[in-house]
């Protein structure tokens, strides 16, 4: 064998490729060419959309031994500060919300569409439980987010408006898409709805223990890609309480954040905080989008003075 032929060998990836289409704690459901199988990351950390290597593990189906460079990404600050990648390799994510039960969330869709645009996503918003009306004050905020050329769909899992819609924009679309959002606003609910024929336990929550799994399934860190018949797929993922993008600086904020980028200030460095002399933002920028915006610039300046605790960190000091 040749110098040359030895060192390609040496250098090639190890383990068979495959693709992440579940998680589940500890593992994850891998599809490749000739199926799927379940295995465990073994070190290796891995999400949703992944594309990875494993290798065949005796008794337990399988285990990752490498996960390939991301093409797109999406992640948050867990509670101790520290980037969390939720999903990859996904082109674009549905930011769910309701208008009404619970009160449309501004701030947090302002959030998702930071994390989107810096992780190289598309994003559309989605007004789930159209059904229980939509308050005035919600659909002023979504007409400032509109207005900024993002899609609005108004839908409702409970009556079935707006679903062919939702399952017409992916397919058109095409590619993975994430539901994306607060507990409570219906994101399994739409996920039932855009897969009829799927039992509804395979969607939803269960406490039964899975055979398959080995284990029971906990809602809380279990994400899956589901195929939809007209094209496109469609990622059901966990609700959050709060969200806050990872992995910026605030430049990266002004450059990411929806209006903000293409506003014109005098000063090339400024952030654009509340009283800042001569600063041009407020005069071009709708008030509310400058209130999104500087809190999580506030956010931002914490972090980066180490004057923010993390969630935990504050639970446990209220305790």
């Amino acid at each position: 064998m040749s110098r040359k032929r030895a060192e390609h060998g040496k250098n090639a990836p190890k383990g068979r490729p495959g693709r992440v289409v579940e998680t589940v704690g500890r593992r994850v459901r891998v599809r490749d060419e000739e199926g799927e199988r379940v295995c465990f990351l073994s070190g290796q950390r891995a999400v949703i959309g992944d594309q990875v290597r494993w290798v065949v593990a005796k008794g337990t189906g399988g285990k990752l031994v490498g996960v390939d460079e991301r093409r797109t990404v999406l992640s948050r600050l867990d509670h101790k500060g520290r980037e969390q990648v939720v999903a990859a390799n996904l082109d674009g994510v549905v930011i769910v919300d309701t208008g009404a039960a619970p009160p449309l969330a501004p701030v947090l869709l302002d959030r998702y569409l930071v994390a989107a645009d810096r992780g190289g996503l598309r994003a559309v918003i989605c007004v789930n439980k159209a059904d229980l009306g939509l308050p005035d004050e919600a659909r002023d905020q979504l007409a400032v987010r509109e207005a900024l050329g993002f899609r609005v769909l108004h839908t409702s899992a409970h009556s079935g408006e707006g679903i062919e819609e939702l399952r017409a924009f992916i397919a058109d679309e095409g590619g993975a898409w994430a539901l994306v959002g607060r507990s409570g606003v219906g994101k399994t609910s739409l996920v039932q709805r855009l897969l009829p024929e799927v039992p509804d336990e395979e969607i939803g929550e269960t406490a039964e223990l899975s055979e398959y799994w080995g284990m029971g399934r906990h809602t809380t860190t279990s994400s899956r890609i589901f195929d939809l018949p007209d094209g496109g797929e469609i990622v059901d993922s966990p609700g959050i309480r709060s969200f806050t993008p990872a992995g910026l600086t605030t430049d990266d904020l002004r450059l990411h954040f929806p209006a903000i980028r293409d506003a014109s200030c005098q000063f090339r460095d400024c952030l654009h905080r509340e009283g800042e002399d001569g600063c041009a933002v407020p005069d071009q920028v709708h008030p509310d989008l400058v209130h999104s915006y500087r809190t999580l610039l506030k956010e931002l300046l914490e972090i980066a003075a180490g004057t923010r605790r993390g969630r935990g960190e504050q639970e446990k000091k209220r305790s």
